[in-house]
């Protein structure tokens, strides 16, 4: 099981504050430059595989681009061509979109609650091809509270209170 170490959590800082500009550069060049979302995608994440490939060579680590055989590359390039690009083509799509472009970032982070017990499933059910993961309640308490609090902060409110209000109870 991988705690005590507090290295994820400084990285996941990071990459969220990194992606904030690339969420709010979607529309932006949409509305500027009429890029269609797939096409931002594309470019986006042809340019983030460079990126990452010139930062490891730079940093002397470029063995690390190896993900460790064949069956680890084709698993790799299966994962990203059917979960990755749904995933992310949607996603940006949606924040071209939305009524606010972080709403659909808000459910994308939905996702953590599917990860925390598959997760947690799957290290119980193979645990030869899965580490044991942490599953306290109150983790998963605090992932529920940010993804509502990120949510309200979106503007997500109003949302709720038109679904709530068009339903008859």
């Amino acid at each position: 099981m991988r705690t005590g170490n507090s290295a994820w959590l400084w990285f996941s800082a990071v990459a969220t504050v990194s992606v904030a500009p690339v969420l709010i550069s979607i529309p932006f060049f949409a509305k500027n430059f009429q890029v269609k979302p797939e096409a931002f995608t594309t470019w986006y994440f042809a340019s983030v595989s460079v990126g990452v490939a010139v930062w490891l060579w730079l940093a002397g680590r470029a063995a690390d681009l190896r993900p460790g055989g064949a069956v680890a590359a084709l698993g790799i390039v299966l994962v990203g061509l059917s979960f990755g690009a749904a995933a992310n083509g949607f996603l940006f799509h949606a924040v071209s979109v939305a009524p606010n472009p972080g709403l659909p970032s808000v459910m994308y982070s939905g996702a953590s609650v599917i990860v925390f017990f598959a997760s947690a499933a799957l290290a119980d059910r193979l645990p030869r091809l899965f580490d044991q993961v942490s599953t306290d309640i109150d983790r998963f308490l605090g992932i529920l509270l940010m993804i509502a609090g990120v949510f309200l902060i979106a503007g997500g409110w109003p949302l709720v209170k038109g679904a709530l209000t068009r339903s008859s109870f």
